[in-house]
């Protein structure tokens, strides 16, 4: 015969085991509250599209300039691609004309951050709204 009672296998743990069941909790309840901190003390965000003089224009500005030369970075990197692709592949190449389509995107992209950028540099030295911002 087969004992079917409702006795239960009982796992004993150690008093190593119940020492690192503790540590993980507290460790969870470090990560939590680190989180929760984290969360609090973001800095406040800054609305990119805001000409108001109250926002901080300057810092604005900076960022679009920061931009700006961002992308003329990756315009000098595809043009120089350009001129690898041209040597390798010939001037008919998709590549040729692929990498020239991307530096002239990101030179434009790159004027018009700078555009943007004066536009708030503007705001900042006048401290009222400019009339009209392409």
């Amino acid at each position: 015969m087969i004992d079917t009672s409702s006795r239960r296998c009982e796992v004993r743990k150690s008093p190593g085991d119940q020492a690192i069941v503790l540590i993980r909790r507290g460790l969870l309840l470090c990560c939590l509250a680190l989180a929760g901190i984290s969360g609090c003390a973001s800095p406040e965000s800054i609305d990119l599209d805001s000409f108001d003089p109250s926002h901080n224009q300057t810092e604005i500005a900076n960022y679009y300039r920061n931009q700006a030369v961002a992308m003329r970075e990756k315009a000098d990197a595809q043009a120089t691609a350009a001129v690898r692709y041209e040597a390798l592949f010939g001037p008919e190449a998709d590549l040729v004309s692929g990498a020239k389509a991307l530096a002239h995107y990101y030179e434009q992209t790159a004027q018009e951050l700078e555009r943007v950028a004066q536009a708030h540099e503007a705001v900042a030295r006048n401290k009222r709204t400019p009339a009209a911002v392409r």
